[in-house]
């Protein structure tokens, strides 16, 4: 009975793919979710299919064992009493997965991260699952009608199957979620550097670590210039874009081993271990030098055309007025005057030996910078 299970599912998946497609889209809450489900999406469902197909067929289970039952054909007098255990009622295994099932959880896991990545919720990810299985039992049962000749372990393993196979997405959407809430919790949204919270648990750590091996390390504040001519002039949305470049030019500049954060406002931090004050300078130039040449796009082009529309004109040219900001005649963007920042630092062991010292020295030294005409570096 496996066989002919597996064949009448082979057989008949255009036809449950087809029906599982339009019944989410009359379910679809959005019409975004109806454009998402696209042709490779449908592909990859088709090929799950098929694989499971080929697992019905060898009778593997999850574990990646094989069902022990008589062979099509034979006595099945005691088949009936055979017993498949569900998902629920055992634990996971951690015995490494071959051949078609593994192929079909392969597709699975990938639709998981897949839905996370377009903001599904875990109910309609659940949903698809209820409508694939109602279209594969719907499927099999119009291939195989004579269902009273089902032995009921094949209703059971096939559901078993489907249960596993629905479990790895849901299993890979919520470590999807995990990841990026971790990854919220340390981060800035914004500029996506790290955070201030974040920033003093590595600064302690790294400065421990500095201690206990002898090592030098650095603390560089970054603030910018002219931030809140930019919020006056073009509002915070633009601010916003000029706080992502500059991040950006700092990020590009770290080493992997570095630490940038954003410390608050339009201040940065970053952290350098194993660099000593020489170093921190040379890095501190490499970041002056790297802004200095970012070019802050603040109307893109094809919101600025000063040939079709006076409103824009108008607009286009108090802005440039009020900013200095550069534009060329034509549909092309607007862009605010070169940033500059100011940057101060602190190393230790030569400044401080605490967390604190060493950051109000940076910070001390950054006001320095500013003071002494900005767009510079002091130490």
């Amino acid at each position: 009975m496996f066989r002919e299970i597996a064949q009448a599912l082979t057989q008949s998946i255009d036809e449950i793919t087809r029906n599982w497609v339009d019944s989410l889209r009359l379910s679809a809450r959005t019409e975004v979710h109806k454009q998402l489900l696209t042709a490779d999406m449908v592909d990859g469902i088709k090929g799950m299919l098929a694989n499971l197909a080929q697992a019905i067929e060898a009778r593997q289970t999850p574990e990646g064992d094989n069902l022990e039952l008589p062979a099509d054909g034979e006595q099945t007098a005691n088949t009936a009493q055979v017993t498949v255990t569900g998902p629920m009622q055992r634990g996971r295994t951690t015995k490494p997965l071959v051949g078609p099932l593994a192929q079909a959880q392969s597709v699975a896991a990938s639709l998981g991260k897949l839905r996370h990545k377009q903001h599904y919720d875990i109910h309609e990810v659940i949903y698809e699952y209820v409508e694939l299985r109602k279209e594969v039992w719907s499927a099999l049962r119009a291939a195989l009608p004579d269902e009273a000749m089902w032995p009921p372990v094949v209703i059971s393993y096939v559901n078993w199957l489907l249960d596993e196979t629905m479990l790895v997405t849901v299993d890979n959407f919520y470590a999807a979620s995990v990841r990026r809430l971790e990854k919220r919790a340390i981060g800035d949204d914004t500029t996506q550097l790290y955070n201030k919270d974040y920033f003093r648990k590595r600064l302690n750590e790294e400065l421990r670590r500095a201690v206990r091996y002898s090592e030098h390390i650095s603390v560089v504040m970054v603030d910018m210039d002219n931030l809140k001519k930019i919020n006056d002039t073009f509002g915070h949305p633009a601010g916003d874009e000029a706080l992502k470049a500059i991040a950006a030019a700092i990020r590009h500049t770290c080493r992997q081993s570095d630490v940038p954060c954003r410390y608050g406002g339009d201040e940065f931090v970053v952290i350098l271990p194993e660099t000593n004050k020489e170093q921190a300078l040379a890095f501190a130039h490499r970041v002056i030098a790297a802004v200095r040449n970012l070019s802050i796009i603040l109307v893109p082009a094809e919101q600025h055309d000063l040939h079709k529309d006076g409103d824009k004109d108008r607009e286009a040219t108090h802005l440039r007025d009020a900013l200095g900001a550069e534009s060329v005649m034509g549909r092309s963007p607007l862009f605010a005057p070169s940033p500059t920042v100011s940057i101060g630092l602190a190393s230790f062991p030569e400044d401080a030996r605490n967390p604190e010292t060493l950051l109000a020295k940076a910070d001390n030294a950054l006001y320095r910078a500013k003071n002494d005409g900005r767009n510079r570096v002091a130490e």
